[in-house]
């Protein structure tokens, strides 16, 4: 009961943290301490939150939670304004916080409240919806910070001509659809074609010598990933 709740509000930070938070809101967010941004996703929290707890009595604890967010959010802001530290030092800090009170605010309400499912799910279709959503957007967004954090930067390409030939937010894409597959074949048990996927990509991408070190990165943080989140959805489903 315990962990199908704390999956079930990590699904809500998911989508509302990630998935539903424009780009725009984000770097918005960042230029002051507090904008009307920040309310708007903390509404957005708080629907998540409580809509996905499938339990009327979740509604206090719910408002506690965004109330939470939204302060850090704040501090968040105020922070990135007064010091000028690594996007990334803010994003892992952010995500901690969150994460934690999450957690902490789900186990209590589940010792001392009790949890009142109005809708049951099974925790293996739990587990398989975050994974595919963890996959999209927010895996997208963890890689990107890794990069920033390790002061990986992506490869200048002298040939202009090179450079027109990259579809706009391609790799974002191809990320997505390489850990949704890998993914998928693990969870049918097909270990040995993900392995082919990562032939395949690597003579497709690994063109560019300046770029091979940063497609190989990236590479293995998003199989890397995909495969990890397989392996801990097939351990829930056998548990």
């Amino acid at each position: 009961m315990l962990y199908k709740f704390i999956l079930l509000q990590f699904i809500a930070h998911l989508l509302g943290d990630f998935v539903f938070q424009p780009h725009s809101w984000t770097i918005k967010k960042k230029r002051k301490v507090i904008t009307w941004y920040h309310f708007w996703h903390a509404l957005v929290i708080f629907l998540f939150s409580y809509l996905l707890s499938f339990d009327y009595g979740f509604f206090k604890s719910a408002i506690l939670l965004t109330l939470i967010h939204f302060i850090t959010d704040i501090l968040k802001s105020y922070f990135q304004l007064k010091f000028r530290k690594k996007e990334s030092f803010y994003f892992f800090t952010d995500q901690i916080v969150h994460l934690t009170t999450m957690a902490l605010i789900s186990f209590i309400y589940c010792c001392y409240c009790g949890v009142d499912f109005i809708y049951e799910i099974p925790i293996k279709y739990l587990a398989i919806a975050a994974g595919f959503i963890f996959c999209a957007k927010p895996s997208n967004i963890l890689i990107k910070n890794i990069f920033t954090s390790l002061e990986i930067a992506i490869p200048t390409i002298a040939n202009s001509e090179d450079e027109n030939t990259d579809l706009p937010n391609a790799g974002k894409l191809i990320g997505v659809m390489e850990r949704f597959l890998v993914l998928a074949l693990i969870l049918v048990g097909q270990y040995s074609a993900v392995g082919l996927i990562i032939a395949a990509k690597s003579i497709l991408r690994f063109r560019d010598n300046k770029k091979n070190e940063y497609v190989l990165v990236g590479t293995l943080l998003s199989f890397g990933i995909a495969t990890i989140l397989g392996i801990l959805i097939s351990l829930i489903s056998v548990n």
